[in-house]
């Protein structure tokens, strides 16, 4: 059995070996800091220790059974052993014994329990019992329960639970039937359940939306025979959330009219959910979420909770067992004979009480906080009166050995599980003080506690001699910290570049001998510095801790700091040069060099290793636990993290068997005999079938094809290894020779090098050199030859590596394999010429050592020289004359053997090293290594031989070590064909067997990274290892995720990696406790979204019509006709009449249905609307296929393109080639668009595409996503071939799918080089194609977007929003909408891939208020005050359309200029402005003779719900941002969501922020924004779990900033100054980070009012449209406080009355009043009856005369004409919605006051 406590240490050993090998540290002070840190397992605390739960048990089923409560045959049915034919009484728990009350009364009812808990029970006994019942009654056939599982992992799992209880019956005589229903069945399996309707169907969400729109044959009879339906069961409800969740609730409403089902019972299960508040409080929030959901009333009564109970005995309580725990824990005695006993042990009583169940004398028991081993031990030691250490061995023992302990009825009462957090390590900052004075923390934030104006520096350090290095800028005088990665030199930035604090061990003292010798020119008359390195040369600089530079007189001791401007060039402490080429990043570490992939794979190996060290003697049908389930939140991480592992597993294989080999060749091998070692030492040269099947596709292959097949996985292996010792720096994965384990030699050399014959005739100091010194020479080119491939071997000749490359297709796994589109590296040549600019073409396989070469600048500055006649000589040598003496010394050993010489041409000819005289030897010493100093890597320099050792040993399980993702961009086959794989059970090894007798034994799995659908209730009970690449975003999902592991009882490891920069994991690594045992909150469902609700209204509008679509949208579309219309078959049928009818009845019954439950009054949702939904669905559904018309056209064009170049003979090769490939790309892709065979899991599956288009429910699939076509080729056991779609929300996609952007999937990433363009938007110009774009004015005042149509012209002067002048100055042109990209594969992913690699593009957003036909919008708007007091404007819109536009890259020079460059004609996006990391994609960007690029502006729009908030006094950019960042993260904790899934932006634009954009990212919204208008104490919740999170202590009550106090806690060790990654600082707003300031007195003085605030709905005079209100400008304050003046005297009574009634009448209707009333205008006799100065509308009752009308529009005036009473008023208003902003209705009293002071 796993001791998991071992298990734990010797991984967490393992990781900080690992995570402690890459950095050096030269300063003491740093140095001891972080050893210290590191002391006190900073990174890796202990774990928390967690018991499983044990709930109270309740009567058996047989007693129920007995007793008639339940019918007999459930006492049969429902007996637990069958599979083991131990068939035993099944004892329920106490809450499913209530569910079959609540059941048996025909009441829904919630079961919220813990997993493990048997929630399936509490509803499938009591659904199989009424069953049974009623067919007793009538045995008719039919449907009567429906199961919804959110994935088909789960309901295949609850599939076999059920098939365990029924097993001893007779297929035919069973007597329920249960059968699956999900879309994985073949056609027979579908129709059978047609024919022959079962009692249960388990089914998902999106099979039942199939089911009920699609009008098939067999969905038609199945949904028949349902008909009455008396039971719907909703699994795991807690994931019902944002528009997956709203979906659902529609489909339940849908489903019960539908099927006529008036007494349908709904009955849903869920983890725990809860909130704070009483226990009454707790089910109310689950009873609400429940009824909106199910669409009937749920009673709080009706939740059910679960109930937990003691296994020890009752009676005693932990007090009294406290005098015997000293003896126990003496006795040690671990066994026990009986339950009993057990229950009576001292120490299990202490250690339930403790660690399991908390237990009141007047609460229910609960369970206990987790803690960690130490503080548990603390505990006992004090309780038992016995040592720390005795109390920790006998807590560990006694833990250890109850988890084996089982019960009767197979449940282990002591299991528990070890929750470990790790986090990556980041960064060490510092003040500006001399070192043991300067302040040192491992927690970023921007400035030093208790020093308000002193910043933090980053640390990064030289990996040679660990010298630190603080990246800065010099901004406004004053140095301040920068990120190592930002280079931008905005306009107010001085200098950038890095500061070190001097040392008297520097080599450098500010001579210009201690500059690089190459930087200096020794021809001049006195050594000077090359005009290139000027302005690189490090300075002298004293500053004070502020930043503040001071005068070099005045500066005390440790103030002086050397400043090395730009990028680091050399240390000046050791003197070490680095490359120009590469970033800052790579040449410098931080604290450790390992990021988040590299850290999983590590850990992930570990644990591997541990597990599969065990020995296992398992039963037969047990399966194996040796497995890891890793979980990450994003679908690209798990591709990337999978590849990363594999990649890793196969280097350190590769480079084990390097070792091997050595030691088994006398320490020595060659090029010529490398392969075929590290291929024996591989074991690949023993015959057998197990090794075999590592790396043949096929068992079956014999004689000459295994051998061509051994013969090609050597030229495979060969090319590996000296591709692996190329030169290139592997921060994470140094490569052998790098850590000194190994040194390359060149056989013979010094022999060759003694014989002066082969330099008689050499005219440079090579030949008087020293054989010693030539030696050196020599190694020196030959190094940078070799580490540049600049090789002669058959491994790099093109022609070979193409043979192989087929071969190995064919017949090698994909680890051992070439991929058929790798870009192979070729022999390089060494040319000492300088290459003219017209050899671009040769340019690619040539390394330059001619002049400004790398190799020259070697030479250079080699430390060879000194002690030499040439050691100054060679300084002053141009680079002409160093090429001369590289190029003699290869001349002269060319008859040698050692280099060859190739003539590219006659004036061009270039050197490789002979393959044959490489050596490789093993270091038995790393003194012995010359040169640079090797890396002191424990890590890897025990790794390495480790696993050399390793596979020497027969069965070892190295080649067993394999991950694979398991997400939804998996084809659906392949992820079943995985999770069988990862179970590796006795049955699935069967069921392989049988489905693939031609491929060999099921391969096992050991490792699956997954998105978060594998979390849902999956039962894998063999599993005792869960991994989580990231913080899950709520307790909820840690709860599933961990619930994974341990569910047979055996003890658990669940370790979760926290990243060092994001808030949310660094938030949770400090609160571990609070995610672990957190609270789960009841989802929001947001049932506002009239896209949703369209979408099924289409549904029911689709089914009515009764007909029956091809599931291929080829054939619903006419391809004969040029418009690609809609069949005129199928339109007919759309069109009829009686079908119109049918279809406007349903459709009207559903919408009362929805207007009742709804939230708001929708003024769009009444009568009316189920007319407009018949008269438009037919059009909507023709528009839903404009996309794939585009795709199919856009395809169709391309070929022709493509057929036109390869046609064309005057194109050269390159050209035809790549137009070859372009057109079998485009063939694939409408392969697939034109493909019969479309199933439910595809894309271009017809009912699949119109949910993607938005006509139908999308549920979990992105509405109007954007799509990216991967070309794949498929191999091995996939069936993919040709390429596949992948899909993304647009605001996700413009960004990961952007120009030049790279894409992770399935092991491989890709590059989108294409954008698929809409043949519809070409316009043919003098110039050529160009594509038709749209332009946009932006309000520079509130963000509003003003789009133009297509090729048309912006006409809106003001915003129709608030009413603001627009400006030329806010205009974007050139907008054009991307909806479909095209990649190319780029490589495979490898160990390099340490994070998803993202662009980095300037985004902006704009939005816009829908409103309906009428011109109406549903925008809801609140004041939110505090005593009375307004502090800010919300406006709620439930539909805004949202623009993301990516206005191009983040660095481009040109910040004026918007775009992106793209080839018209074919989509190509351009490679120019690109700076990249340099991955050929085989693409040139536009191919000659072509059409000029045209620049575009790539945008995206959709359609979210939006909340924008608005305070009401000025404030600046530093309070702005804080609250944004705040009050995202509070809205974020208070309603567990992601922060990916909730937007925060200022509005209008970063550099202007007036306003706060909220809006919710994920599809359909998650709910919570419409509840922080609609529910008045939401938004001050949010607020007080900001300051909470800010590190603020939040007294109850009304508090003011003045109250507010730092919260000890919540800073742990350190204090936060301005922000920290612990409360708001996120990765995610790193540009805010210099303005985000948790001390800003504005910002917490809004936050302290919003946290004590009541939020006001403010509703609008029902005659009235929903006019905008802006609060901007002080409007809303102007309302309230605000004193109006008139400029004019004396009136008539009827005018003045007249006025006072307008003022009056605006107020009561929520408008603002006006700036003055009745205002002349100076020099004019003429009136004004009313002036808004700001928004500059001029009111009128009557129409003014034109001269005065004319002077106002001249000014820049609105005017208006409103009329003179209350009718007119309100018909003008309605009329012209967009003029006045609104406030609300207030009291008549404050109306008065605001009116009388207006007037007076």
């Amino acid at each position: 059995m796993l001791d998991v406590f071992q298990f734990r240490n010797e991984i967490i050993d393992e990781y900080e070996k690992f995570s402690r090998s890459f950095t050096k540290i030269a300063a003491d002070d740093a140095r001891e800091f972080v050893e210290s840190e590191y002391r006190k397992n900073r990174y890796w605390p202990e774990p928390l220790i967690q018991l499983n739960p044990n709930y109270r048990l309740s009567d058996t089923v047989q007693a129920l059974a007995e007793n008639g409560i339940l019918h007999p045959e459930c006492g049969r049915i429902f007996l637990l052993g069958k599979s083991e034919n131990r068939p035993r009484p099944l004892t329920l728990f106490v809450h499913q014994r209530e569910a079959i009350a609540f059941a048996q009364q025909n009441q829904p009812y919630v079961v919220t329990t813990g997993t493990g808990s048997g929630k399936s029970l509490a509803f499938f006994i009591p659904i199989i019992d009424r069953i049974l019942k009623e067919k007793e009654q009538d045995p008719s056939p039919r449907t009567r329960a429906i199961i919804i599982y959110p994935m088909n992992a789960l309901a295949n799992s609850q599939m076999e639970e059920a098939d365990k209880f029924l097993k001893d019956y007779d297929e035919k005589a069973r007597p329920v039937r249960i059968k699956r229903y999900t879309g994985q069945e073949s056609t027979q399996e579908r129709r059978e359940i047609a024919e022959i309707p079962p009692d249960i169907l388990l089914t998902n969400f999106m099979m039942l939306e199939l089911i009920m729109t699609r009008y098939e044959q067999v969905d038609r009879k199945v949904m028949e025979h349902c008909r009455g339906l008396e039971y719907l069961v909703l699994d795991e409800l807690h994931t019902y959330r944002g528009r997956q969740g709203s979906d659902v609730a529609m489909l339940v409403r849908r489903l019960r009219r539908r099927l006529e089902a008036d007494s349908l019972i709904c009955i849903g299960t869920s983890a725990t959910m809860s909130n704070s508040g009483t226990e009454a409080d707790q089910k109310k929030t689950v009873a609400d979420f429940a009824s909106s959901l199910f669409g009937v009333p749920v009673s709080e009564e009706n939740i059910i909770r679960e109930t937990l109970a003691r296994v020890t005995d009752p009676k005693k309580e932990k007090s009294q067992v406290l005098p015997h725990l000293k003896h126990r824990i003496e006795k040690g005695h671990n066994s026990w004979a009986s339950m009993n006993e057990l229950a009576s042990d001292p120490l299990a009583i202490w250690v339930e009480l403790t660690l399991g169940i908390e237990q009141a004398p007047t609460m229910a028991p609960r369970r206990a906080l987790p803690r960690t081993l130490s503080e548990a031990s603390e505990m006992l030691a004090q309780d038992a009166g016995v040592t720390l250490n005795e109390a920790k061995n006998a807590l560990m023992n006694y833990l250890l050995a109850a988890q084996n302990f089982t019960e009767e009825n197979g449940i282990r009462p002591f299991a528990f599980k070890l929750h470990q957090f790790i986090s990556g390590p980041g960064k060490v900052l510092c003040t500006l003080e001399p070192q043991g004075k300067r302040y040192l923390t491992l927690s970023p934030q921007r400035f030093a506690p208790g020093r308000k104006d002193s910043f933090l520096y980053a640390m990064h350090f030289c990996r040679e001699c660990g010298q630190e290095y603080l990246p800065v800028a010099l901004r406004n005088g004053r140095w301040e910290p920068r990120d190592i990665s930002d280079t931008d030199a905005s306009p107010d930035i001085e200098a950038i570049g890095f500061l070190t604090p001097i040392s008297e061990a520097f080599e450098y003292d500010g001579h210009i001998e201690d500059l690089p010798e190459f930087w200096i020119d020794m021809d001049s008359a006195e050594p000077k510095v090359k005009r290139a390195y000027i302005n690189s040369i490090p300075r002298l600089f004293a500053i004070d801790p502020e930043g503040h530079e001071i005068p070099l007189q005045q500066a005390e001791e440790g103030s002086k700091y050397w400043f090395i401007p730009g990028r680091m060039s050399f240390c000046l402490r050791c003197g070490f040069v680095y490359e120009a080429r590469g970033n800052d990043i790579n040449r410098l570490s931080s604290l450790s060099g390992e990021g988040r992939s590299s850290a999983t794979t590590v850990l992930t190996f570990s644990m591997l290793k541990y597990l599969f060290k065990q020995e296992l003697q398992l039963k037969e049908d047990e399966p194996d636990p040796r497995k890891l389930l890793g979980f990450t939140d994003n679908r690209q991480d798990a591709a990337l993290q999978s590849g990363h592992f594999n990649d890793f597993v196969f280097l350190v294989t590769l480079r084990g068997a390097f070792i091997a080999a050595l030691e088994r060749n006398g320490g020595i091998l060659t090029e010529e005999n490398a392969a075929e070692e590290v291929f024996k030492a591989l074991g690949f040269d023993r015959n057998d079938p197990g090794i075999k099947e590592e790396y043949l596709i096929s068992q079956k292959l014999a004689g000459s094809n295994i051998q061509e097949a051994q013969r090609t996985l050597k030229f495979v292996l060969g090319y590996r290894i000296l591709r692996d010792f190329r030169r290139g720096w592997r921060f994470n994965n140094p490569s052998l020779d790098q850590l000194g384990l190994v040194h390359i030699r060149y056989s013979g050399l010094e022999e060759a090098l003694a014989d002066n014959s082969h330099f008689e005739n050499a005219r440079t100091l090579i030949r008087e050199a020293s054989p010693q010194l030539k030696k050196s020479i020599y190694e020196l080119i030959f190094e940078e030859m070799r580490k540049n491939l600049c090789i002669s071997s058959r491994y790099l000749d093109a022609r070979e590596q193409e043979q192989s490359k087929t071969i190995a297709y064919n017949k090698l796994k994909e680890r051992w394999s070439f991929q058929t589109d790798e870009h192979l590296s070729t022999t390089h040549y060494l040319v000492t010429q300088s290459l003219a600019p017209n050899r671009q073409r040769e340019r690619e396989l040539i390394i330059s050592g001619g002049p400004r070469s790398r190799l020259v600048r070697l030479i250079k500055r080699a430390s060879f020289w000194k002690g030499t006649p040439w050691e100054y000589q060679i300084t002053r040598m141009s680079d002409v004359e160093i090429s001369r003496i590289i190029q003699e010394a290869l001349f002269c050993i060319k008859d040698s053997g050692y280099v060859k010489q190739v003539r590219f041409e006659h004036d061009l000819s270039g050197w490789c090293l002979d393959g044959s005289v490489l050596e490789w030897h093993l270091v038995e010493n790393e003194t012995n290594i010359e040169g640079r100093r090797s890396l002191q890597n424990t890590f890897y320099r025990a790794l390495y031989p480790e696993i050399g050792k390793a596979l020497g040993v027969p069965g070892h399980a190295l080649f067993d070590f394999e991950s694979h993702e398991h997400t939804a961009q998996i084809d659906a086959k392949m992820r079943l064909d995985l999770e069988a794989r990862f179970r590796y059970t006795q049955r699935d090894k069967r069921d392989w067997r049988e489905a693939h007798y031609y491929e060999g034994e099921l391969k096992r799995l050991p490792v699956l990274f997954c998105s978060p659908t594998m979390e849902l209730g999956v039962d894998i009970s063999s599993l005792n290892t869960v991994y989580m690449r990231n913080v899950p975003p709520t307790p909820a999902n840690y709860a599933q995720r961990s619930g994974r592991a341990g569910r047979s009882g055996q003890a658990a490891l669940v370790i979760t990696y926290c990243a060092s920069l994001s808030p949310h994991d660094q938030w949770y690594f400090d609160h571990a406790s609070e995610m672990v045992h957190g609270i789960v909150k009841a989802p929001s469902l947001d049932l506002n979204n009239q896209d949703l609700i369209e979408s099924h209204l289409h549904a029911e509008w689709l089914a009515a019509a009764q007909v029956e679509l091809d599931p291929s949208i080829a054939h619903i579309l006419d391809l004969d006709d040029p418009d690609l219309p809609i069949l005129k078959d199928i339109k007919e049928r759309l069109s009829d009449f009686e079908f119109s009818a049918r279809s406007r009845r349903i459709i009207a019954h559903l919408i009362e249905d929805l207007r009742k439950t709804s939230e708001f009054e929708l003024g769009w949702l009444n009568s009316d609307y189920a007319d407009l939904i018949v008269k438009t669905a037919a059009l909507s559904f023709d528009r839903a296929f404009i996309r794939w018309r585009n795709l199919y056209l856009g395809t169709k064009r391309q070929m022709e393109l493509s057929d036109i170049v390869v046609r064309n003979h005057a194109a050269s090769k390159r050209d035809r080639d790549n137009a070859l490939r372009r057109y079998a790309d485009a063939k694939r892709q409408m392969d697939t668009l034109l493909s019969a065979q479309s199933t439910p899991n595809t894309d271009f599956y017809v009912y699949r595409y119109l949910a993607s288009q938005g006509f139908l429910p999308g549920y979990n699939f992105p509405r109007l996503p954007l799509m990216a076509w991967i070309p794949e080729r498929g191999r091995e056991n996939t069936e993919e071939d040709g390429g596949t779609m992948l899909s993304r929300s647009r605001f996700l996609a413009i960004s990961e799918f952007g120009p030049r952007s790279l894409i992770y999937h399935n092991g491989k990433t890709y590059r989108v080089v294409k954008a698929k363009l809409d043949a519809g938007t070409q316009i043919q110009v003098n110039s050529g194609t160009q594509l038709g774009t749209t332009s946009a004015l932006i309000c520079p005042s509130c963000g509003h977007g003003h789009l133009s149509q297509p090729r048309e012209d912006v006409i809106v002067s003001r915003c129709e929003y608030c009413g603001e002048l627009l400006s030329t100055s806010s205009r974007i042109d050139q907008l054009y909408r991307i909806e479909t990209v095209e990649t190319t594969p780029v490589e495979r992913i490898t160990v390099n891939d340490e994070e998803r690699q993202r662009q980095g593009y300037d985004l902006q957003t704009m939005f816009r208020i829908n409103t309906d036909d009428k011109g109406r919008s549903s925008v809801k708007r609140a004041i939110v005050q505090a005593k009375d007091k307004p502090i800010a404007g919300i406006a709620y819109a439930p539909a805004a359309t949202i623009w993301r536009i990516n206005k191009g890259w983040k660095r481009r020079r040109e910040r004026a200029v918007f775009g992106f460059l793209i080839d018209p004609m074919t989509g190509l996006w351009s490679k120019d402005e690109i700076v990249e990391d340099g991955k050929p994609d085989g693409l040139i960007p536009f191919p000659a003779n072509q059409t000029h690029p045209q620049r575009i502006v790539p945008f995206v729009e959709d359609t979210r719900n939006m909340l924008l908030l608005t305070p009401l006094e000025s404030v600046s950019q530093v309070t702005m941002a804080t609250l944004q960042a705040a009050l995202a993260r509070g809205i974020e904790e208070v309603y567990q969501i992601e922060e990916s899934e909730l937007a925060a932006e200022p509005m209008p634009s970063a550099l202007n922020r007036r306003r706060l954009l909220f809006y919710e990212a994920s599809e359909g919204g998650a709910g919570v924004l419409v509840r922080l208008v609609s529910q008045p104490g939401e938004l001050a919740r949010a607020a007080r779990e900001a300051l909470r999170i800010m590190h603020y202590k939040v007294p109850d009550g009304a508090i003011s900033s003045e109250q507010l106090t730092d919260q000890p806690k919540s800073l742990g060790s350190e204090s936060c100054v301005a922000a920290c990654y612990h409360c708001v600082l996120s990765y995610y707003n790193q540009p805010e980070h210099a303005l985000i300031d948790r001390r800003d007195k504005d910002a917490l003085s809004i936050l302290c009012a919003l946290a004590s605030s009541e939020t006001i709905l403010l509703v609008a005079d029902s005659s009235s449209s929903n006019l905008p209100n802006d609060p901007h400008h002080g409007s809303i304050n102007t309302a309230y406080s605000t004193s109006y003046g008139t400029s004019c005297g004396g009136r008539t009574t009827s005018s003045e009355n007249l006025h006072e009634h307008f003022v009056r009448w605006l107020t009561l209707h929520a408008f603002q009043v006006p700036d003055v009333v009745a205002y002349s205008i100076p020099d004019n006799q003429e009136l004004v009856d009313a002036l808004y100065r700001e928004e500059r509308i001029a009111v009128f009752f009557a129409s003014p005369p034109i001269k005065l009308r004319n002077l106002l529009l001249d000014l820049g005036y609105q005017v208006l004409e409103v009329g003179k009473n209350e009718e007119e008023w309100q018909d003008f208003f309605r009329e012209k919605p967009f003029v006045i902003p609104q406030i609300g209705k207030i009291s008549d009293e404050r109306a008065k006051n605001g009116a009388r002071g207006a007037l007076q």
